[in-house]
């Protein structure tokens, strides 16, 4: 398996595009799973389903700041960058974080439809219902700036339905994962802590920005782990080792 294919190479697949059954560019058919998520999201998130609202107490406490849609939205750069760099540069990490992303989405799909769910916490909701346009989520923000702005486009283009568990955090959190599994990620480790912290910083944001309740945050903890285990565990490597312990010959005692 090649470790590096460059853009040349991937502008020649578009010229044939039979070759992509070929095992060096046969990881780009996972990139297929975007637009099925995007449709998942935007189908299941409609559907006249009854939805049940997922709160709790500590969500009164935790406060409303809407500079947080920064790094809220960063989330999408960074999952950008994971993407593209793995692509070019470190395929068996890309196929390792896009398996993630398949069995993430399993997982979290199959709470969305057993038990659909949303949150009533953001702050326009209760003054101008749900959903809203964007004028009328503005115009019921606490506060008149660029973030709540951002945020009136956000609510709008992203009913809070099929909160629990957070994508956000576990996708997040995800490439927490991608960054600290990939050789030629880690080599660049002050890069790396940083792209670590801002993934926890966006973990807190979807609360600091009333997407998420925190209960969300904390169902996507499993989910991450469930996500984890089956990708970037070696368990060949493990069984083998069990094997070869069990099968080694005993040492003869000392006379």
């Amino acid at each position: 398996m090649k470790e590096e294919i460059s853009w040349r190479e991937y502008w020649d697949l578009l010229h044939h595009p039979r070759d992509i059954m070929r095992p060096e560019y046969r990881h780009l058919l996972l990139l297929l799973y975007w637009p099925l998520e995007l449709a998942f999201f935007t189908i299941s998130g409609r559907l006249p389903w009854e939805y049940h609202p997922i709160y709790c107490a500590l969500d009164d406490k935790i406060p409303f700041l809407e500079a947080f849609v920064v790094p809220y939205e960063l989330w999408f750069l960074c999952g950008a960058f994971i993407v593209l760099f793995t692509l070019l540069y470190d395929v068996p990490s890309f196929r390792k974080f896009m398996w993630f992303m398949i069995v993430n989405i399993l997982i979290a799909g199959a709470v969305f439809m057993i038990y659909p769910n949303y949150f009533p916490g953001r702050p326009v909701q209760e003054a101008v219902g749900w959903p809203a346009s964007i004028a009328d989520n503005y115009a019921a923000m606490p506060r008149k700036n660029l973030f709540t702005w951002m945020l009136s486009f956000i609510y709008f283009t992203d009913p809070p339905r099929n909160a629990f568990p957070s994508e956000h955090v576990a996708v997040a959190l995800g490439m927490v994962a991608a960054v600290l599994h990939s050789r030629k990620l880690r080599r660049h480790w002050l890069f790396s802590l940083l792209f670590i912290l801002l993934q926890l910083v966006i973990c807190a944001s979807v609360c600091f920005t009333k997407q998420h309740s925190f209960l969300d945050v904390v169902g996507a903890l499993p989910v991450v782990l469930l996500s984890y285990l089956p990708v970037y565990v070696p368990w060949k490597k493990l069984f083998r080792r069990k094997k070869a312990a069990v099968a080694a010959p005993e040492s003869p005692p000392l006379s």
